[in-house]
């Protein structure tokens, strides 16, 4: 039997269910994070997210991509694309989430994403990818490192409770 192939797809309304499984994975993974006690994502933010997102595909501003083993979902990236007219480089694009299905990380399933994200910016002219991570999420601060990502502000938070 042969190995299936990573395929890289647009996230398509069909894909919605998995999407957002996919992203709440993720979420209650960070909720789960010794964070400042403040920082929580809400229940159903993954549905309203993955929701807009299927929204903006069309305004050719949003990248909403998927991983696929066959039919399977097993990694996914959004990215949407950030005008900064005072700025040289005028838009940059900017990954606002990318997961990896449990069980299937540190498979490579990121990696080509990522790659995808790359071709896109510069097929748009954009200079330049950026994101954030969490501090405390030390795999994917390596991750990001590995795929050639340096850090390049310093986001700073303090609870006034």
């Amino acid at each position: 039997m042969s190995e299936k192939v990573l395929e890289i797809r647009s996230i398509l309304p069909q894909n919605r269910e998995a999407a957002i499984e996919l992203v709440n994975q993720f979420f209650r993974m960070v909720n789960k994070l010794p964070l400042d006690g403040l920082f929580k994502i809400r229940p159903r933010a993954a549905a309203k997210m993955v929701d807009i997102y299927l929204k903006l595909r069309a305004t050719d501003k949003v990248l909403f991509i998927g991983g696929f083993l066959g039919e399977e979902l097993v990694s996914l990236l959004i990215a949407r694309v950030e005008e900064k007219p005072y700025l040289i480089e005028e838009k940059n694009l900017f990954i606002d989430l990318a997961v990896t299905k449990q069980g299937k990380r540190k498979s490579g399933y990121m990696k080509p994403l990522v790659e995808e994200t790359f071709r896109y910016a510069k097929e748009k002219g954009i200079l330049a990818v950026e994101l954030r991570a969490i501090s405390e999420n030390k795999g994917a601060v390596e991750f990001w490192k590995k795929m050639g990502f340096d850090p390049f502000y310093v986001r700073f938070r303090k609870s006034v409770k």
